[in-house]
């Protein structure tokens, strides 16, 4: 309602009264996505870092990890256990998400005055990004950050547009507190999201949300609730931290925006983040909202200085593409809208979908195929080891750990394995490591993996062989082998293991 204790409204500034939704095109483009990803979703096998999920879910749950948190290992867990091995349902959600993530991309467009026209177009540009559509195949915690993130930018949007024409609405501000709990609870990127948003309004306003007791109550929220996760990093050495090092030595700075740009779709997308960005910072209509524009900035410079994957920036889009939407409404109000530009910007995110059959892959080795590189493998692996370890003999057998050399390759034998007689699978790797030693009775070890760290703390070795999959992927080639006679117990030799 109403107050006399805001500031008089700068009328000639403030975006117009809101513009119908436009709720048939949004949601045509909404369910379009949800129903090619549904229909791939059992398409090709799991993903490296869902079976990473499903096992921590399922075998090591824990108040954090080192490289994610609980949310969406709990999830994993929940629903296989409604579903065991269902690939579809494993991913209803993945596919839900990416589709609200286009309802909340239109939405925002509408906060910022986006009429009908330019809240299809920013809509449609969200699954145009090859890393928000091909994301929405998986369940993974950068599925779940772009949603999140879009929602929290919406309802601040909200209510400082509210604020602008003097009405109060700091129960959006409440919610905004509760969406964040929930994505710290995914990962903690999602920190220098809010703490980016709360310098841009300190430096442009609103500043009156820094009075609202409500505010107050909502960041209580998302820090009462991230106290069991900081105890387990703090109880572990702040991993996250070790995690934030390996992660700064694989990205290249130089690459990173252009990366991002690429992430965010050729042609529509990777314009369109340049266009909104400008819109936010210049754009005189949307000088209300002027905090989002330098809070980008601020996102974009964190992760370009302090280290970070591109994708890290993936739950801007939806914001960028609002605001370049709004912009090119103002621009071209008797122009024809680009749409065979989006047609042909649809192509490279489809493409990467898992829309070829596996057998003309088996007879194309060198085509180009992410999900073929990360989805498929996993029953040769499985078997190869299943047969490796039935072939020892039995007393054998009973002192023999299964050690992978990376977090996906134990993540599959944990998941797939052990329905097939296998016991559990212990990796050195990154937060596999953290899941614990083999016990030190276990002087025999089937070893999966490239690179061969055991080789100077055991007295024999012996390749047992290689895993054939007929196809090009993470487990193609992977050697099996077999050590015994180790110089020290794991409890001693675990800790000099550990790999990022």
């Amino acid at each position: 309602m109403p107050t006399a204790a805001l500031p008089e409204p700068d009328t000639d500034r403030l975006p117009r009264p809101l513009p119908p939704f436009a709720r048939a095109p949004v949601l045509a483009v909404a369910a379009a996505t949800a129903a090619l990803l549904l229909a791939l979703a059992r398409r090709y096998d799991y993903v490296t870092d869902e079976l990473y999920f499903l096992a921590a879910g399922k075998h090591y749950p824990a108040w954090g990890y080192m490289d994610q948190q609980p949310l969406v290992p709990l999830l994993a867990a929940g629903l296989d256990a409604i579903a065991p091995g269902s690939l579809l349902v494993l991913r209803l959600p993945a596919a839900l998400v990416t589709a609200l993530g286009v309802v909340v991309t239109a939405l925002i467009a509408r906060e910022l005055g986006g009429a009908r026209t330019a809240q299809m177009l920013a809509a449609a540009a969200y699954p145009l990004s090859p890393w928000l559509l091909v994301n929405g195949h998986w369940l993974t915690a950068s599925t779940m950050d772009p949603l999140q993130w879009g929602v929290i930018i919406w309802l601040v949007t909200r209510w400082a547009r509210w604020h602008a024409i003097g009405i109060r609405r700091d129960r959006l501000l409440l919610g905004a507190g509760l969406v964040v709990a929930a994505a710290l609870q995914t990962k903690f990127q999602v920190v220098a999201l809010v703490a980016a948003m709360l310098l841009g309004i300190a430096r442009t306003g609103p500043r009156a949300l820094f009075t609202r007791p409500l505010f107050w109550v909502a960041a209580a929220i998302p820090v009462g609730t991230a106290l069991p996760t900081l105890w387990w990093q703090a109880a572990h050495g702040w991993p996250a931290v070790a995690m934030g090092a390996v992660v700064d030595a694989e990205n290249d700075r130089l690459l990173f925006i252009p990366t991002a740009l690429f992430y965010a779709g050729p042609v529509v997308g990777a314009v369109f983040c340049c266009w909104g960005l400008v819109q936010l910072v210049r754009n005189p209509a949307l000088r209300p909202m002027r905090f989002l524009g330098w809070m980008c900035v601020a996102v974009l410079v964190l992760f370009v200085v302090a280290g970070g994957r591109p994708n890290y920036v993936a739950g801007l889009y939806g914001l960028l593409f609002a605001a370049a939407a709004v912009g090119l409404q103002h621009r071209a109000r008797r122009r024809r809208w680009p749409w065979p530009v989006y047609l042909c910007s649809a192509l490279l995110p489809v493409a990467m979908l898992p829309v070829y059959p596996l057998d003309f892959l088996a007879r194309h080795p060198g085509f180009p195929s992410y999900p073929r590189q990360y989805e498929t493998g996993w029953p040769a692996l499985v078997e190869a080891v299943s047969r490796a370890y039935h072939d020892l003999p039995p007393q054998q057998r009973s002192r023999t750990a299964i050690v992978a050399e990376t977090y996906y390759l134990a993540g599959a034998l944990d998941v797939l394995g052990r329905p097939a007689g296998l016991p559990r699978a212990h990796s050195p790797h990154r937060g596999y490591w953290f899941f614990g030693a083999p016990p030190d009775d276990a002087d025999t070890v089937l070893y999966v993996g490239a690179r061969t760290p055991l080789a100077d703390h055991f007295g024999q070795s012996r390749v047992l062989g290689r895993i054939e999959t007929h196809l090009v992927n993470m487990v193609q080639g992977t050697k099996i082998t077999l050590y015994t006679h180790p110089s020290r117990p794991w409890s001693a030799l675990w800790p000099r293991l550990r790999t990022g």
